[in-house]
């Protein structure tokens, strides 16, 4: 059996929200809240920091999709969408948000235990993307820094954009410093460069 996982469920449908209780406890998961509306569901999940969410895709107050949108900006988890219904427009609105997986009502228990995985997996690669994502704008961000302190460098001490590269790199190096460091702390002291 896989890892157990806690687990919250809104749905603003009692009796779905205990069959598909029954349904993750007899798997092994323990269900730690159930929400009857949206905006209840992102309180208790900011509450209760489960692992796993079930979102029902209309509810009161707010919808599945909203509700996973508002989950997600505090603290992204996996999220499953469960519908009684699978037009276009209402899995198009589930395809927007930030939902890893999408079951139609009722439930199959059968199909319960693949969908976590699928979910699960979704929202792994998904958060791999988006280092990625954030690790490239950094990049991109103190390459810029550098390249403003080397022109610094190029136009207070009239070096050519080689030497002042090779400039930047023997200091950093010299000081065990970080390139990009060296290059914030020369733009922070451009007013007593350009005097020089």
């Amino acid at each position: 059996m896989s890892e157990s996982l806690r687990v919250l469920i809104a749905d603003d449908e009692s009796l779905h929200n205990l069959a598909l209780a029954g349904q993750l406890e007899t798997l092994g998961h323990q269900v730690v809240a159930t929400a009857a509306n949206g905006r209840e569901a992102v309180e208790l999940a900011r509450e209760t920091r489960p692992d796993l969410a079930f979102l029902d895709i209309r509810m009161p107050t707010m919808t599945g999709p909203e509700a996973a949108h508002e989950i997600a900006a505090d603290r992204p988890i996996p999220m499953i969408i469960l519908s009684a219904y699978s037009d276009a427009r209402t899995v198009d609105e589930a395809i927007k948000a930030p939902i890893f997986h999408y079951l139609v009502k009722p439930v199959d228990p059968d199909d319960l235990a693949p969908a976590i995985a699928v979910a699960r997996a979704r929202f792994d690669e998904w958060l791999d993307a988006r280092r990625q994502r954030d690790m490239l704008e950094l990049r991109l961000e103190e390459r810029k820094i550098i390249e403003r302190a080397k022109g610094l460098l190029m136009e207070s001490r009239r070096l050519s954009e080689r030497d002042a590269y090779r400039f930047l790199q023997k200091t950093s190096q010299d000081k065990n410093t970080p390139m990009v460091d060296l290059a914030r702390k020369i733009l922070l002291a451009a007013p007593l460069l350009q005097k020089e």
